[in-house]
């Protein structure tokens, strides 16, 4: 059972950081060590030995015998060995090795299929990384710094009495919005960074960015 209340004093994280992902090729490399996908190592190991149980089957046990004789007209004594190896004529436990070979096939077919749901959640998650740092790229160097200056231009002209309030409350609404857009790309690209990381079942390194 977990704790009712953290043992811990707080917790920090920083959420202006941001940085550039490592390619997609190795995050879909990564991808390998995914426990969903490392369960099927252990199912494909026991349909392959399966598969050769079956193969094996029909395979007959050599029988060995040996027995005593006494030849009264001659008083001599022998000792008679034998060998007999059924031959599997009819019984080749083929059905067996056809199910069995089947078992397998059907594993690695969704041991696939598991690794192509997993790269597709991947690549969205990717894309809307990129997305999250192209659009952060542009508010931070164009969008919110020209809606700063636009406020600071329309504040000392307001002091001035050149603008009107109104002007001044909707140029500070502009750079609001910005910084709040700012926040939601902020969001978006730690959920899909978070997102890649649990696929992969580990946490990679970003080529870290200056926070503005």
């Amino acid at each position: 059972m977990g704790e009712s209340s953290p043992r811990f004093g707080e917790a920090v994280g920083r959420l202006a950081s941001i940085g550039q992902p490592p390619s997609f090729h190795l995050v879909v490399q990564a991808i390998e060590a995914n426990p969903q996908l490392m369960r099927w190592t252990a199912v494909t190991a026991q349909r392959n030995a399966e598969l050769i149980l079956a193969r094996l089957k029909p395979i007959p046990d050599v029988r060995l015998s040996a027995g005593w004789r006494h030849f009264q007209d001659t008083n001599d004594n022998a000792v008679r060995l034998g060998v007999s190896i059924p031959l599997p004529v009819f019984d080749q436990n083929t059905g067996n090795v056809m199910a069995a070979q089947e078992a397998l096939a059907k594993t690695g077919a969704e041991r696939a299929i598991s690794k192509l749901v997993l790269i597709s959640i991947a690549g969205r998650a990717y894309d809307a990384l990129n997305g999250a740092l192209a659009e952060l790229k542009l508010l931070r160097t164009s969008v919110i710094p020209n809606a700063r200056s636009a406020g600071e231009t329309i504040q000392s002209g307001y002091l001035q009495g050149r603008f009107t309030l109104l002007e001044l409350l909707d140029v500070r609404g502009s750079v609001l919005q910005a910084l709040l857009r700012e926040q939601e790309a902020l969001q978006n690209f730690h959920i899909a960074i978070a997102t890649i990381e649990g696929l992969v079942g580990n946490p990679f390194s970003l080529t870290r960015e200056s926070s503005r």
